[in-house]
């Protein structure tokens, strides 16, 4: 009978279309509880392998396994049969295998897995040829189910056979291996199997996992995305936890990345990891294991800090730091850990490779920390920074675009008070500093003082002002703060009279974006809206709108000065 839709009474489509990829999609290493089925009780002297041979012959009727079924059954009748003919049995899987359909290739994969774990280590001398046949199908275009079993064999090898094993080579010839068939595989393929080696990485012990951390942070190239699979599948456990062994996998693969060669490929690896993990986590308690390791290794570089050659593993370490405290505005991090990173942050000096950096990290810091934080710890690095003035302009216009929270309690103070050494020091940056926050209103109520010292610098400015790129910049800046000046009126109308004399205006404006033409229109606009009374006298409008009509009228913005000029004007006006 049709299953059709309860309002329109169409049939309703049970089954959907899916693309090969979109099948892959679905596959993944299963669980672990589904090893329960080894603890099953079975009959005493029988093997798992025995027993799943006699499921499978009742499901399975591929050619090529039901073969092999007839062939192994007497051979594993019991488990000392198995001990004594295992090697047979193994040769009889290996020809199956090759022989096999994919439907088949379900059951075998199945019966290695059951062989591995009744025989452990027994069939180690044969692990590595059983690996290369497993691997060999991975490239190969095969079915979903039939990729999940390939996968639960191979999770079966490693768990039984590799991690027990005394041989340490043995690591290093599995990743080996692994690596060379890994780029010639789907995506979807690379992310299955590396949640089989994140798997893997898990249950290794602490020494063993480091090294195969190494080899993972090693060769990362050309294989970005599934070693980065890897690792997040070992670190992360069910409900928004970390697994326990997460602290020793993100402990080598940083020290890796402060100690390489090549950092951008594995600061793109940590990048993803943490980024993932922050993502999956409930709260801080739940990443504390990370940022704890974090936190040390980041402790041990600013006591170690001597000279110049320890500044740059010290810089990586700052990049990760700046990833933390970023992500999710670092709600991952408690207050106390970023306490500690902005104490780490005040104590390490501002040297021009770690500038970048540093602020980074010093931003994220601030953003991320609660107010009352920002009183203590943060408070001390937004003053100290006003000792480098480069860096200082930078944080403070960081702080100010962000809305940090602690703007108007402890940074625009300091940045006012600091405000006329900085224009003497920086005067170009100092001034868009000054004169963006005030566009934005976010210079609060500026006080007498201020004004006078900002007005003193400005009338310095421009009475000594003559055309350069810098000189231009400058002019900008002052002009958006022109409504703090006063008694400028005089220096507008000398610069209008100077540019309006200028040679070649169509020449001037060809040669840079800095022009003249850029000059005349600004001025004209910031004099239009000076007190009449100010200028009246002293500018003969009739002069220089004839002027601008004849040699400057091919430009916009000089023409809609002008006409702002002759709207402010209130003496009669003699048209031309």
């Amino acid at each position: 009978m049709d299953v059709r839709d309860a309002e329109s009474g169409r049939p309703v489509k049970r089954f959907k279309h899916q693309s090969y990829n979109e099948t892959l999609k679905d596959v993944h290493l299963p669980s672990a509880l589904n090893q329960a089925k080894f603890d099953n009780e079975i009959p005493d002297g029988s093997s798992h392998f025995h027993e799943a041979l006699d499921h499978w012959r009742q499901l399975n009727l591929s050619p090529a396994f039901l073969v092999f079924a007839n062939k192994a059954d007497g051979l594993s009748a019991s488990m000392p049969l198995l001990l004594h003919h295992w090697k047979d049995i193994l040769n009889l899987w290996a020809t199956a295998v090759e022989e096999s359909d994919y439907e088949g290739l379900i059951a075998l994969a199945d019966l290695l897995q059951k062989l591995a774990h009744d025989l452990r280590t027994t069939i180690l001398p044969v692990y590595l040829d059983l690996l290369s046949r497993l691997y060999s199908y991975l490239p190969r275009k095969i079915p979903a189910p039939t990729l999940t079993a390939l996968l639960s064999a191979l999770s079966a090898l490693f768990k039984y056979l590799l991690i027990p094993s005394a041989d340490a080579g043995l690591l290093d010839q599995s990743w080996s291996s692994l690596r060379d068939v890994l780029p010639k595989c789907n995506p979807e393929v690379q992310r299955a199997v590396a949640e089989v080696w994140g798997a893997t990485l898990r249950r290794l012990k602490s020494a063993v996992r480091e090294r195969a951390v190494e080899l993972i942070a090693e060769d990362v190239d050309g294989l970005e995305d599934a070693c980065a699979w890897m690792v997040v599948f070992a670190c992360e456990s069910v409900s928004q936890t970390l697994h326990t062994a997460t602290a020793s996998i993100v402990t080598p693969l940083l020290k890796h990345h402060l100690a390489c060669a090549e950092p951008e490929k594995t600061y793109t690896l940590l990048r993803r990891l943490l980024t993932a993990l922050i993502h999956h986590c409930k709260g801080p308690e739940q990443f504390s294991a990370v940022a704890d390791a974090l936190l040390d290794q980041v402790a041990a570089l600013v006591q170690g800090l001597v000279d110049e050659k320890d500044h740059e593993p010290l810089r990586r370490m700052l990049e990760v730091l700046a990833v933390v405290c970023s992500v999710r505005q670092g709600s991952r991090l408690s207050q106390k850990q970023i306490s500690i990173i902005l104490s780490h942050v005040a104590a390490i000096p501002l040297t021009e490779s770690l500038q970048a950096s540093l602020l980074k990290l010093t931003v994220a810091a601030l953003i991320a920390g609660e107010l009352s934080l920002s009183l203590g710890p943060g408070r001390k690095v937004v003053e100290q920074s006003l000792q480098h003035p480069p860096f200082a302009l930078q944080l403070y216009g960081s702080l100010a675009e962000l809305q940090w929270g602690g703007w108007k309690l402890i940074a625009l103070p300091n940045l006012l008070k600091a405000a006329p050494d900085l224009l003497h020091k920086e005067p170009r940056r100092t001034a868009e500093l000054l004169a963006t926050l005030y566009k934005k209103g976010m210079l609060g109520e500026v006080d007498a003082g201020f004004k006078v010292k900002f007005g003193e610098w400005a009338r310095a400015k421009l009475s000594s002002w003559q055309k350069s790129e810098e000189q231009v910049f400058e002019l900008a800046s002052i002009l958006a703060l022109s409504g703090m000046i006063e008694n400028m009126t005089e220096l507008l109308v000398r610069l209008i009279e100077d540019t309006l004399a200028v040679q070649d205006p169509v020449a001037d404006y060809e040669a840079s974006y800095t022009n003249s033409s850029w000059v005349l229109a600004s001025c004209m606009e910031a004099l239009s809206k000076c007190r009449h009374s100010e200028w009246h006298q002293r500018v003969d409008l009739t002069l220089w709108t004839e002027n601008v009509v004849q040699r400057w009228g091919w430009s916009e913005g000089v023409l809609g000065g002008m006409v702002s000029l002759i709207d402010a004007g209130c003496a009669p006006f003699n048209c031309v």
